[in-house]
């Protein structure tokens, strides 16, 4: 009896024939590729982003009459839900803080839009106006908010806004319930306010800003401000100035934040900030110098470190999550290490 020959003896090759049969069905999904638009159906009219930032802190604080402190807080942890429905964008946001008794705490809900060839915002949001107070603190250099601008900048109001550039001119305005109305803390049913504010960005790194707002409450309540920014590669300084009139003129209620930084390498930053004004008269002059740096640990991930000291007492002033104190007299030191996440 004849030996049955074997498969390569025959001529048949398994890996040779399997290998054509893998490039002949790639050949057919790249074909039928080239027939459609996409791999999958057509994508959905609404989507959802999440994101947010936590910041974990370290404080010291010594002198202005006041006894030594120091400890660790949380004093932002927000999270974030962004995205589109059709052809509008929105936005809804919360978070917890120590200084809030660790509640959750709504801070925006808002959705914006094209109306008429304008920008336009609805909801819960920081309305235009002062420069230094913004939707979040870490958009500072210091990772965090002055005592200037918590004491005169805008806060969240509920409202609207709408907002048009033209060109290097950016103009905004906004109708809303008045300063730091978040979450209906507006306590007075005719409570109403408006802002304005024109922003212009010459070709050379620097650009202009102004603002003026007035809230009609239980008393009259206008401010304006002007402010200006410079940036030039790695160096960045800005000054602002806001006054407010609470019925006794603008002479007692103003302030003033200047800040000069420093890239010095690709993941450190160098810093210093000054602030000087008065809240109500009779108060001290705020009179406050911060030295500090911001250091990247890796992307998303933010190490500063600063010292402050006040050379008058910081009284009358809302010093908000800064951890600043209210004191008698001048002298205080305020010494803050903190970690910044965002996501």
């Amino acid at each position: 009896m004849a030996a049955v020959p074997a498969l390569a003896d025959s001529g048949f090759n398994m890996e040779a024939e399997r290998a054509e049969s893998i490039r002949s069905l790639v050949r057919e999904v790249l074909a039928d590729a080239e027939s459609r638009a996409s791999f999958q159906g057509d994508p959905s009219p609404v989507t959802l982003d999440v994101g947010g930032f936590g910041i974990f802190r370290w404080q010291y604080n010594n002198g202005g009459g006041l006894d030594r402190t120091n400890s660790f807080s949380l004093p932002y942890e927000r999270l974030e839900f962004s995205g589109k429905v059709y052809d509008w964008d929105y936005k809804v946001s919360g978070e917890f803080s120590d200084s809030n008794s660790g509640s959750f705490d709504l801070v925006d809900a808002y959705v914006t839009g094209s109306v008429f060839t304008l920008d336009f915002k609805a909801g819960q949001f920081v309305t235009p106006f002062f420069k230094g107070y913004t939707d979040s603190p870490l958009d500072q250099v210091t990772g965090e908010y002055s005592i200037v601008s918590t004491t005169f900048g805008q806060g969240r109001s509920q409202g609207v806004s709408f907002s048009k550039e033209f060109g290097d001119l950016n103009l905004s305005a906004s109708y809303n319930d008045g300063f730091n109305t978040a979450n209906g803390a507006s306590t007075v049913d005719n409570e109403w306010g408006m802002s304005v504010r024109a922003d212009y960005d010459f070709d050379f790194g620097l650009s202009l800003g102004a603002g003026y707002a007035y809230q009609s409450s239980l008393f009259d309540y206008s401010s304006y401000t002007v402010d200006a920014t410079y940036t030039n590669g790695g160096f960045l300084a800005s000054v602002a100035w806001v006054a407010a009139d609470i019925d006794t003129g603008y002479s007692d209620n103003y302030g003033l934040v200047g800040t000069v930084a420093y890239q010095c390498t690709d993941e450190l930053q160098g810093f210093v900030q000054y602030e000087n004004g008065r809240s109500g008269a009779g108060n001290s002059d705020l009179n406050i110098l911060t030295v500090g740096a911001n250091y990247d640990l890796a992307n998303g991930v933010r190490w500063t470190n600063s010292v402050g000291y006040a050379f008058d007492a910081v009284e009358g002033w809302d010093t908000y999550r800064s951890g600043w104190n209210s004191s008698s007299t001048d002298g205080e030191v305020l010494v803050t290490s903190q970690i910044s996440i965002s996501f």
